[in-house]
């Protein structure tokens, strides 16, 4: 397995200190499993759609800067 090129694991990480959250209260929180927020911040896998457009809607609920290069949709 190899490592993804960007910083989108820091990002998450900072994210998630932000929201005073642990690794399972994150995953738990979008929907994934604890072992998934883990391997985003060790940068070894990254998010599927899904879970970007998630995590854009919790930093938008949080009145906190987009972490993903998505665009944030209305539910």
């Amino acid at each position: 397995m190899t490592k993804t090129k960007d910083d989108f694991g820091v990002r998450v990480k900072e994210l998630r200190e932000q929201l005073h959250l642990t690794q399972e209260a994150m995953a738990e929180t979008l929907g994934v499993s604890f072992a998934t927020v883990n391997r985003w911040e060790n940068g070894w896998t990254a998010p599927s759609k899904l879970a970007q457009r998630q995590i854009d809607f919790l930093c938008k609920e949080h009145h906190i800067a987009a972490i993903t290069d998505n665009k944030v949709y209305a539910r």
